[in-house]
């Protein structure tokens, strides 16, 4: 019978070549944007997976309060919570403590900033699974001046040679000895390492009274949990063991702090706080690309069930005969059975074929190096497997029975139709594909329009033709001196309109957050928490920033006991007007400043975030960032002459630079992803649930063939014809839209929650993509209906 069945499927292969690659094609598609969407998810929930011990293992992540309100959320929280925890608490097994460290390393004349080095604890190695090639878990970061550096690290400074037993310089300055190699993190890891340096030369270097610090954040905390410890109940002992250590001390400043566990394998998708390694994932973009992926697979097969009934009525015949020779009906549900797993096998190798060539293209268009993470997997062969089957079944099985089901009397004698249950039943499923299809639709165009919003919003801040360079690590006692010389070189050429230095740029959240800031005329525990910025005073001129009150920095000599605050800040202080706070003093961290001036709010970072209280203080040679401001598009040749300049200053140091305006966007870099992501596979959807309509179109076009005759016969034209047939179609689409209309604004208005600026969700959003889906829809329809209606007459009445 497998003989009989496939000969019978390759003869109809053969007369429906088209036909059959368009069913196919739209099965491959379908498929093919399932598999790259699932390859992407699994790599999101694939982070830090690889560690042996990951159920055990959890991060400290810190909330702080200010008169009962979130002030930080911190992913790098407090110094002192890991040992107390370790201490008090017999669940916690290990413990590691993490701290970045700024720093050149070089070693002879080899010298690289670096961003990826943190201090760590010496139980780094036993708790995360990180191979060591070279070195002992146990010892590898044992005591003060240890450095253990991963395998593209130890290249790049050392070479072919051994590392291990050698010194590397941190910052000109301190030498570490190199006492192992370690394996490079892979992609799917929360964390960032390239070097680790012991975490015993931080503490040698520190007032030992600080190190119990509850108030010092910035340090990440890990805990190895022992066998069968609740994080749950741990986490659930936590408020009151922060009542016990700190409560009095926080009432005082109307104050409080809140410790969570983050699951290790949870950072990357639930985690966005103060001081992460790096930008992490979004848990409910991956909920939500899955559901596109499952939407789109639904939909073609939905295609493949409307297109093999569209063509039944040209394979009745071929049923009737079949039957009249004896065969069974349930013989003729496996030839159609057999026919789909036929194709769904093909179109399952044939979506694999293009998710091998297109996953080069996705890796870079979502960021992430997916590697085929997908098919290195076991699972998905046996998921593959489950799809052919599971796809055939579903998609072929309501084709079968339809075709299996033509009495053989009734269709020999040319009398058959479709069932209006039948009928209903492919109506609804094209309803249901353009209801998924238009709120993709809107969902991309919203996704597009609040990214440009949030790039075209006047930011209150001038970033044009302003080049930053990072300031020198290797700095000695003439850095100001140096730094002043530089300036005023660089500031002689023609081409550089202004200079300045600064701890912060616009474009990230200031490194500094600093508490207990309040009036002197305020009680402690009125005092609030401030983000905290140095700059000289070029800073104000340079970036265009508006004095709403009193005036900006100068260099005079006392000019580092003022301050500058912005308009959150100034309210925040209780000032009604900007006026108000000028001369008034401010108690900061046991000193006292004047303010001097009030600058109107700008966006420090991006609008998907407020406005944040800000505090500016004065000095002349800051350390972070040089910025500088040309008057001209070309640069290329003072850039080189500025690293002359640099090199001849601060020896030892790399000149990296960067463009300010390119680094501000790179904060909506995430969201841009999604936005192309989100595009692709709704165009994707568009295109496979218009071959839907296309195989529905071409049922109706066939069945009411003699009918048009007829009425062009009786004089009718083909425009009244076109109008007819879409007027049906156009009564789905509408239906289609009322459904996703509102669907699309639920989705959508949970999506624009995240940003603090956002665009309204205005009518044309959802009446501009429904249009573009009527246009196409009936686009697709008039391919068919315009055949049939120029078909001569005479040729439709003799039809059947």
């Amino acid at each position: 019978m497998i003989k009989n069945y496939l000969t019978s499927v390759f003869r109809y292969i053969s007369r429906n070549k088209a036909f059959t690659a368009i069913n196919i094609s739209g099965l491959a598609i379908g498929m093919m944007a399932c598999m790259l969407i699932t390859q992407f998810v699994l790599h999101e929930f694939s982070y830090d997976d690889y560690h042996e011990k990951k159920d055990r293992i959890f991060r400290v992540q810190l909330d702080r309060y200010n008169k009962g309100e979130i002030e930080t959320r911190w992913a790098a929280g407090c110094l002192g919570i890991g040992p107390d925890l370790k201490a008090n608490f017999p669940e916690v097994e290990k413990i590691v403590r993490m701290y970045k460290r700024n720093t050149v390393m070089s070693y002879g004349d080899v010298f690289f900033k670096e961003e990826g080095v943190y201090y760590a604890s010496e139980d780094f190695f036993e708790v995360f699974t990180v191979p060591l090639i070279e070195g002992r878990d146990s010892s590898a970061l044992r005591g003060p001046n240890k450095a253990v550096l991963s395998r593209s690290m130890a290249k790049k400074y050392f070479g072919a040679e051994n590392p291990v037993g050698k010194t590397i310089r941190d910052n000109g300055r301190r030498e570490y000895e190199v006492t192992g190699i370690f394996e490079d993190l892979p992609t799917n890891t929360h964390m960032k390492v390239d070097a680790l340096f012991s975490f015993d030369t931080w503490i040698a270097n520190q007032n030992p009274q600080g190190l119990t610090s509850w108030q010092w954040d910035g340090f990440f905390t890990y805990l190895l949990l022992t066998e069968n410890a609740d994080a749950k109940a741990l986490e659930a002992k936590l408020p009151a063991y922060v009542e016990k250590r700190e409560g009095e001390n926080l009432k005082q400043w109307n104050a409080g702090m809140v410790f969570h566990l983050q699951p290790l394998t949870d950072i990357h998708l639930d985690s966005d706080f103060m001081g992460e390694f790096k930008p992490n994932g979004d848990r409910r973009s991956a909920y939500f690309l899955s559901i596109v992926a499952v939407l789109i697979l639904v939909i073609a097969w939905i295609n493949y069930i409307n297109l093999s009934t569209a063509k039944s009525i040209e394979r009745a015949r071929e049923v009737g005969v079949r039957k009249v020779m004896g065969s069974f009906r349930t013989q003729l549900v496996q030839q159609f059975l057999f026919e789909s797993l036929l194709l769904n096998t093909v179109a399952v190798f044939v979506a694999i074929a293009f998710v091998v060539m297109l996953t080069p293209w996705f890796s870079e268009l979502t960021g992430r190096e997916l590697g085929y993470l997908l098919f290195k997997q076991k699972m998905f062969w046996v998921w593959m497997g489950l799809l052919i089957a599971g796809g055939a079944l579903l998609s072929g099985l309501y084709p079968a029975f339809v075709l299996s089901g033509y009495k053989p009397v009734e269709v020999l004698k040319g009398r058959f139709k479709n069932t209006g249950q039948g009928v209903l039943f492919r109506k609804g499923m094209v309803v249901t594909q353009f209801v998924a299809s238009i709120t993709l639709i809107v969902g991309t165009f919203t996704v597009y329009r609040q990214i440009r919003y949030m790039q075209e919003q006047a930011l209150g801040v001038n970033l044009d033709q302003t080049l930053v360079v990072y300031s020198p690590n290797v700095v000695d006692s003439t850095y100001q001196k140096k730094f002043l010389i530089l300036k005023e070189k660089i500031k002689q050429y023609p081409e550089v309109a202004n200079m300045t230095a600064s701890s912060a740029i616009p474009g990230a959240q200031p490194g500094w957050n600093a508490g207990g800031i309040r009036r002197l005329s305020q009680r402690e525990d009125e005092a609030n928490q401030y983000r905290v910025i140095m700059m000289d005073h070029d800073f104000v001129p340079l970036f265009g920033l508006n004095v709403l009150a009193g005036r900006g920095f100068s260099d005079e000599p006392n000019e580092y006991k003022n301050v500058l605050l912005n308009e959150a800040a100034c309210r925040q202080m209780g000032f009604e007007k900007a006026e108000d706070a000028i001369n008034d003093e401010i108690f900061f961290w046991g000193d006292t400043f004047r303010i001097v001036g009030v600058l109107k709010n700008y966006h420090q970072e991006s609008l998907k975030k407020s406005h944040e209280p800000l505090v500016f203080r004065y000095s002349s040679s800051p350390g972070g960032y040089y910025s500088i401001r040309f008057n001209t598009a070309n640069v290329k040749e003072s850039m080189s002459r500025f690293e002359e300049q640099w090199k001849a200053l601060f020896p030892g140091n790399p000149f990296i630079s960067f463009f300010l305006d390119d680094h501000y966007n790179k904060q909506y870099q995430a969201d841009q992803q999604f936005g192309k992501v989100f595009g692709i596979f709704s165009t994707i959807a568009i295109f496979i649930a218009c071959l839907g309509l296309f195989g529905l179109s071409s049922l109706t076009a066939i069945q009411r063939t003699k009918e048009i005759g007829v009425r062009k016969v009786l004089g009718a034209s083909i425009t009244s014809i076109l109008t007819l047939i879409s007027r049906d179609y156009l009564v789905l689409m509408l239906a289609a839209i009322t459904v996703a209309v509102p669907l699309a604004w639920w989705v959508m208005s949970a999506w624009l929650e995240a940003f603090a600026n956002r665009i309204p969700l205005s009518w044309w959003i959802f009446a501009i993509p429904s249009l573009l889906v009527i246009t196409i829809a009936l686009l697709t329809v008039s391919v068919h209906t315009l055949k049939a209606a120029r078909t001569n007459p005479t040729k439709s009445l003799r039809y059947e």
